[in-house]
């Protein structure tokens, strides 16, 4: 039986790739142990399991945004003394991170207790050096020393290719010797054929966290009205700001609804109710300029067209040009000169799914993770 640890310090229920993961590695873990050190979530979500015999999740803490700040410091603490105590007990053979405020024990543990324990990292976002450096504290004291994981590391992974690059780039005298890129899809029940005809309205969703100051969400709900019920939008999200709600709820308008975020589980169910799933990043920061985001292939998967912004540089190698679902990037600041009848327009295109799929982007990592020397 091989011992191993995946180190999550963000709740799990937030992080469908992590969710996935661990439901893929499952079908695949007979004979291991595998400890996964995570936080509990501060919002009102239903909590990710595993009926995975040989897996178990330790929330070791709480965290998010809306605890104090003496309680939030706290429960860092709890979280790192009980990663690193838990580390030395279980004695893993492969560790798996994700993000570098998963880091810090880790470090320790590998530096102090087992420098043979075979280390894997993966990062859901791309941070920049001067984003490091203004950021959070804890967050670039950490960054400085897992940078003494990265050559000897077996896995270091981004979403995709430009995030990969940058962040080698970023590096410059750091070296990585297993660069990866472990994108972030859905898994294959979330397969959905599309059908041919867009009916009207036409009904829009959005998933995921929603900001006035880092979406188009102002641009997009002002196009909405100007439909006058040629389109439906309706938003679920369990991460919404008040100044978002606030300027929505004053639209007063049918045509855009707010509804309750579910679960990830029970969002194929109701994404493929829609015909467009909408991004709205504007680009804020590098890391939204250079993604393909998890909703995307979400919404692919589902038989949705998927509308994102000229900006996001890193979803531009899925555009489609002859066949549906369709993957189109749209200038958000010009959308008065946005065609609608055209764009949904499915005539003469063929229907190719998507074969962008979680349980494909998973084989190589779960395969090195789980593999016995």
């Amino acid at each position: 039986m091989s011992k191993l640890a995946i180190v999550h310090f963000q709740p799990l229920e937030l992080y469908p790739p992590i969710q996935n993961l661990i439901h893929f590695i499952r079908v695949k873990s007979e004979g291991n142990e595998i400890d996964v050190y995570t936080t509990a979530t501060d919002k009102k979500t239903d909590q990710f399991k595993t009926d995975a015999a040989g897996i178990i999740i330790k929330r070791l803490a709480k965290s998010g945004n809306q605890l104090p700040g003496l309680t939030r410091y706290y429960n860092y603490l709890l979280f790192y003394v009980g990663c690193l105590y838990n580390l030395i007990r279980l004695k893993p053979k492969k560790i798996l991170y994700f993000e570098t405020l998963s880091s810090f024990p880790v470090y320790i543990y590998k530096r102090y207790f087992n420098s043979k324990t075979e280390v894997f990292i993966h990062y859901h976002e791309y941070t920049t050096p001067e984003e490091y450096n203004i950021g959070m504290k804890l967050a670039r004291l950490f960054h400085k020393y897992e940078k003494k994981l990265y050559p000897k590391a077996s896995w270091v992974s981004h979403t995709n290719i430009y995030r990969m690059q940058q962040f080698v780039a970023d590096l410059q005298l750091v070296t990585i010797n297993n660069q990866q890129v472990l994108p972030n899809y859905p898994p294959k029940s979330w397969e959905t054929k599309p059908e041919l005809i867009i009916n009207m309205p036409v009904k829009i969703i959005y998933v995921g966290a929603l900001s006035l100051d880092t979406m188009y969400v102002k641009e997009f709900a002002v196009w909405v009205m100007q439909q006058k019920g040629g389109v439906v939008w309706d938003i679920y999200s369990t991460n919404i700001t008040g100044a978002a709600i606030s300027y929505l709820d004053s639209l007063d308008s049918s045509w855009i609804n707010i509804k309750p975020g579910v679960p990830y589980h029970e969002l194929p169910a109701i994404i493929k109710k829609y015909a467009v799933g909408v991004v709205l990043y504007n680009g804020h920061i590098a890391n939204y300029i250079k993604n393909a985001p998890n909703k995307l292939f979400e919404y692919l998967a589902s038989g949705l067209d998927v509308w994102f912004p000229t900006v996001m540089k890193g979803s531009l190698p899925y555009i489609t040009k002859e066949s549906f679902p369709k993957v189109i990037a749209i200038d958000f600041t010009a959308l008065p000169q946005f065609n609608l009848a055209n764009t949904i327009d499915r005539i003469g295109f063929s229907c190719k799914p998507t074969a962008f799929f979680c349980e494909d982007a998973l084989e190589d990592i779960t395969k090195q993770f789980l593999k016995n020397d």
